[in-house]
C-alpha cells in the first residue's frame, strides 16, 4: 500500500459512482468537508447500474452523512490527471438514515413510476401573502427538491399551472393553500373531513397496495394542503394572516414535498407504528432523540412559528431521492410515463407537519 500522504477529517456531503473508463471497477468519488475545504476522495467500490462492488477486506464505503478520518495520497491516472486516493478510513459517526413511506401489506414502500411527476396549484392560491408571492415560493420549493438532488437522481417535479380545483383521487397532484376551512368539503356520499389544528401541512397519497402486482406501493395521486386557518401563512414574515403563529410557506411546502417524493418523517411522534429506516435500523421516538441529523432534517414532524431550515434538504434527504430514484434507473422503481391502471387495488396514506412552540432549547 502507498505510503499515505495526507489525512483528512471532516463529513462526508456527497459520494457518485461510476465504472471506469475500460468498465473493469466501479469507483466512488466522496466529497469530505473540512475545515479547510472540501477534498474529493477516489476508492474502489460502490454501486452503479444494478451492480455493487465491494472489496474484501476493505475499508468502509463512504457515504454521506458519516464523519470519517481518511488516509490518502495523490496519484495520476494513465490521462495524468489527479485524484486523491483513499487508503484507509476510519468512520467515527454513521449516517442517521432516512424513512420511505409505507409500507403496504406485501411490504414495499412507496415510489412513483415514472421520473417526471406533474403538480397543478389550485388558482386561488392564499390570501395572507400578498401580490400572488406564494406562486413564486411554490416554484422555489419544487426548484430545491429538483437542482439538490439533480447530480444523482433525475426525478423532476413539474408545476404544470394553475387551475380551480378541489383534491381528490383524480390523477392530478394538487398543491391547494386553505385559508378558511381547514379540512376537506363534503364530496357525494362523504361528509366534510376536518384536519387536525396542528398540522401546518398535510399530504394525502393514493397508491398500489396489491401484493399480486408489479406496481405494489406505486403512488398514483398526491395532494398538498397547508394550513392557512390556524397558522398565518407567511413569507419571510410578512403575511396579511392574523394567527398568532407564522408559518413560512416555503419551510412547510419543502417539507411536504418530501412526502410527495414518498418520504417519511425521520423519528416517531406520539401513535406512530414502528418503523425502521433505509439501514434496517428501528426509528427512534421524537421525544427521544437531540440527535441534530433527526430534528434539523427537512423531513422532521415538527416546525417552529416562523422557521426557516426546512427551506433546504440535508444530506439524508437527498441521500434518499438518489437512491430510490437513482439516474440510470432499473429496478422497482424504474422510469415509465404510464400509472396503473383501475383494474389494481388502491390505498391512501397522509402525512403531515405539526406545529410545535418552543418551550426550551431542546426540541421536545
Amino acid at each position: 500500500m502507498p505510503v499515505p500522504v495526507m489525512f483528512i477529517d471532516g463529513d462526508v456531503i456527497e459520494a457518485h459512482s461510476h465504472w471506469t473508463e475500460d468498465h473493469a471497477a466501479i469507483v466512488t468519488e466522496a466529497t469530505v468537508h473540512t475545515p479547510d475545504g472540501d477534498v474529493v476522495v477516489s476508492q474502489l467500490g460502490g454501486s452503479v447500474d444494478g451492480l455493487g462492488m465491494i472489496q474484501m477486506p476493505g475499508p468502509a464505503l463512504l457515504e454521506p452523512g458519516m464523519h470519517v478520518s481518511v488516509a490518502a495520497h495523490e496519484d495520476l491516472d494513465l490521462s495524468l490527471r489527479e485524484h486523491v486516493v483513499l487508503d484507509s478510513v476510519k468512520v467515527t459517526a454513521y449516517p442517521s438514515g432516512y424513512v420511505r413511506t409505507g409500507p403496504t401489506k406485501a411490504g414495499h414502500s412507496l415510489y412513483w413510476q415514472s421520473r417526471s411527476v406533474s403538480v397543478t396549484v389550485d388558482a386561488a392560491g392564499t390570501a395572507e401573502i400578498p401580490a400572488d408571492q406564494e406562486f413564486t415560493i411554490i416554484d422555489a420549493s419544487i426548484a430545491t427538491w429538483n437542482n439538490d438532488t439533480a447530480k444523482c437522481s433525475n426525478f423532476k417535479v413539474t408545476d404544470t399551472g394553475k387551475k380551480a380545483m378541489e383534491v381528490g383521487n383524480d390523477k392530478v397532484n394538487l398543491i391547494k393553500l386553505r385559508d378558511t376551512v381547514w379540512g376537506r368539503p363534503a364530496s357525494g356520499s362523504d361528509p366534510a373531513r376536518m384536519y387536525s389544528s396542528l398540522a401546518a401541512g398535510i399530504t394525502t397519497a393514493v397508491y398500489v397496495d396489491d401484493a399480486s402486482s408489479d406496481h405494489d406501493g406505486a403512488i398514483v395521486d398526491a395532494d398538498i394542503e397547508i394550513n392557512g386557518v390556524n397558522f398565518a401563512i407567511s413569507a419571510n414574515n410578512q403575511t396579511t394572516g392574523t394567527a398568532p403563529c407564522h408559518a413560512e410557506l416555503q419551510n412547510t411546502l419543502t417539507h411536504e414535498l418530501g412526502h410527495l417524493h414518498g418520504l417519511e418523517h425521520p423519528c416517531l411522534a406520539s401513535g406512530d407504528p414502528p418503523r425502521t429506516d433505509n439501514l434496517g435500523r428501528p426509528v427512534p421516538s421524537c421525544s427521544a432523540t437531540d440527535d441534530p441529523k433527526i430534528v434539523d432534517a427537512t423531513m422532521y414532524n415538527f416546525q417552529q412559528c416562523g422557521e426557516t431550515k426546512k427551506e433546504d434538504l440535508t444530506a439524508d434527504e437527498i441521500q434518499a431521492i438518489c437512491d430510490i430514484y437513482p439516474n440510470t434507473g432499473g429496478g422497482c422503481c424504474s422510469a415509465s410515463d404510464q400509472r396503473p391502471g383501475a383494474s389494481f387495488l388502491v390505498a391512501g396514506i397522509t402525512g403531515l407537519l405539526v406545529m410545535r412552540r418552543r418551550k426550551s432549547s431542546r426540541r421536545a
